[in-house]
């Protein structure tokens, strides 16, 4: 299982200065989680963070970015875009069933656009982590391609294998559809403290109904540390 670097490690990693990183963790750019008061980094969400970087943002339907709103979990996470029991045995039937999932609530314009873009990005770099969970996410954040903002979610129970074979298999799929990459890191770094936690993965992983992991997830954001609560602000690229 992929263990968490330091915080030396990872700017080191990065080419950083470790304090630079240590900032930008604590801003929520970098999605970083801190154990026993000490930062620590997945190598996988910081490829992440490297890959955004690298990737061509597409402004929001004509919006400048100081427009874009780092809205509350409940804003863009409610309770219908959740699948609770997710039919799927493989990476491309989890990617269909998410995106005909949020294009048949309006989320998304171009469902074909979605399967292709998320497809593509897994085959860059898988994003599952070992706690067997997956964020799945187009590589350019093309809002003209959706109304609004979104996080969707997707439970199996059975589980599938989404990354390496080596690393078991994935029961949780979120999908994010965040207007630009500042709020991109910020909710992966939101939804990695999240799931870093046994008990709050439990409850996703137990809840018998989309209602009660809504509820769940909810109060696991009412419980973020205050670097990474919503801002209710204007959110830069």
């Amino acid at each position: 299982m992929e263990s968490y670097l330091t915080a030396k490690e990872a700017a080191e990693y990065l080419k950083l200065a470790e304090r630079t990183l240590v900032r930008l963790a604590h801003e929520g750019k970098i999605p970083g989680v801190k154990i026993g008061g000490q930062w620590r980094f997945r190598r996988a969400l910081l490829d992440e963070y490297l890959d955004t970087l690298a990737s061509e943002s597409v402004a929001t339907s004509g919006a400048s970015p100081s427009q874009v709103i780092d809205a509350s979990m409940e804003e863009i996470f409610t309770v219908d875009q959740i699948i609770p029991d997710l039919k799927a045995s493989n990476r491309p039937e989890v990617i269909h069933a998410m995106a005909e999932h949020v294009t048949g609530l309006g989320l998304v314009e171009d469902q074909a656009w979605l399967e292709a873009a998320l497809a593509a990005r897994e085959r860059l770099v898988p994003t599952a982590v070992p706690e067997g969970v997956a964020f799945l996410h187009a590589r350019r954040r093309a809002s003209d391609k959706f109304p609004k903002q979104f996080i969707a979610m997707g439970r199996s129970p059975e589980g599938v294998v989404f990354g390496s074979p080596d690393m078991g298999k994935t029961n949780i799929f979120f999908l994010l559809a965040l207007r630009n990459d500042a709020l991109h890191l910020r909710w992966l770094s939101r939804l990695a403290w999240i799931v870093r936690n046994p008990t709050r993965l439990g409850r996703l992983t137990d809840a018998d109904s989309a209602d009660a992991i809504h509820a769940a997830m909810v109060e696991a954001a009412g419980a973020l540390p205050g670097a990474l609560r919503p801002t209710g602000a204007p959110a830069g690229r």
